[in-house]
């Protein structure tokens, strides 16, 4: 096997600075490390965080403007756009992330020059952006999918007819940086006593997480939980239901208990100052809101979904609750914070499962060289 080395891998991101995009670019690294030459493209030319850290890496950054509007003839114009980005950046292998890179890239990758395409699906939210019809059309046009979780591997088979055995499940690597603002320096920061309980869900603002239920399930808990001065952080960027969100804590008298503190760097530093990781959702893959918590060793309380199941593993020490319901929350939540010893049992459970498991680096590197090996006839 010839690995990477010499070879030109370009990465096709959609812009923003999420879990995907963040995962792309230090792939790009262990790429790098292989002796590849890697180069994103990104469909938005605008300026963001994701350009900001491939700058401060090192990485290539190409921009192009996908609105994907216009009718037949505006999305056309886009296709051949990319294509022709494409093309100038000669790559041997294109690795998308996200619904419209992967799209994009499943429809133009034969004619850009390169020996072999990627998609990555990274959620199973679906899309209404596309038809169902071009969804599953480039999706069967890319030789090679990947996903992160086995039952992101069904969700393709099952509502886009791809034949499983052509999924590769890659779980996305678990690793957090180190803690820039220690724990007891935020609290401080945000004025919480060393001996307030603190609570935190981290996941953008957007109509598939499930805030409601958590902040319902949250005025059980500062009912009921006397003395602990329980303060829950809500991180992440808008993405849409920000107000509504901060709306109903002003409805349910919350102000004081819960604080909004918006899309956070420091994710390690933020663990590093809670008792508990809640996360909420109405449909995930595998979210990093329940894996990072883990690898900081907090306990987890979290919606029961295959993703959330699939995060924790074999590992005994999630808790899962029933989606929708305040109540089993609150109680599950309270059942922690009553018991340090608990939370300190979980906690150390949820990090040695994580340490445990496959390097992922390495079965992406196999993948990538066995996808440009060349084929024997």
């Amino acid at each position: 096997m010839a690995g990477l080395r010499g070879r030109s891998v370009v990465f096709v991101l959609a812009g923003e600075v999420s879990r995907a995009e963040r995962g792309a670019l230090d792939l790009a690294e262990v790429f790098r490390a292989e002796g590849a030459s890697v180069g994103v493209l990104a469909l938005d030319d605008r300026t963001g965080r994701a350009r900001h850290i491939a700058a401060d890496r090192g990485i290539p950054w190409t921009s192009v403007r996908v609105p994907w509007s216009g009718g037949h003839i505006g999305k056309g114009r886009s296709l051949l756009e990319v294509t022709r980005a494409l093309r100038a950046m000669r790559p041997d292998a294109i690795i998308a992330s996200t619904n419209l890179p992967n799209v994009v890239t499943g429809l133009t990758w034969p004619a850009t020059g390169a020996r072999t395409g990627v998609w990555r699906q990274c959620d199973v939210n679906g899309t209404t952006r596309f038809s169902s019809r071009v969804f599953r059309c480039a999706l069967h046009a890319t030789p090679v999918v990947v996903t992160s979780a086995e039952h992101g591997r069904a969700w393709l088979a099952s509502g886009y007819g791809l034949d499983p055995s052509r999924v590769q499940v890659i779980p996305s690597p678990v690793r957090l940086p180190s803690v820039r603002e220690s724990g007891a320096a935020r609290r401080e920061r945000l004025a919480l006593a060393d001996d307030a309980f603190v609570c935190c869900m981290v996941a953008h603002l957007h109509a598939g997480k499930d805030h409601v239920t958590l902040l319902r399930a949250w005025r059980t808990v500062v009912t009921r939980l006397n003395g602990l001065r329980p303060t829950l952080l809500v991180a992440g960027r808008d993405a849409g239901t920000e107000g509504a969100t901060k709306a109903l804590a002003c409805d349910l008298d919350l102000r004081d208990s819960v604080r909004f503190v918006g899309e956070v760097n420091d994710v390690a530093g933020l663990l590093d100052a809670c008792d508990l990781a809640v996360f909420c959702s109405q449909r995930e893959l595998m979210p990093s809101g329940v894996a990072e918590p883990m690898a900081a060793a907090l306990p987890v309380v979290a919606t029961d979904l295959p993703g959330t199941r699939e995060a924790f593993g074999e590992a005994d020490a999630g808790v899962l609750v029933a989606s929708g319901d305040p109540a089993v929350l609150a109680d599950a939540i309270l059942r922690l914070a009553h018991d340090a010893d608990l939370r300190r049992r979980r906690g150390a459970a949820n990090r040695a499962a994580v340490q445990g498991r496959s390097d992922p680096e390495t079965a992406w590197v196999g993948l990538i060289s066995d996808a440009l090996e060349p084929r024997r006839s």
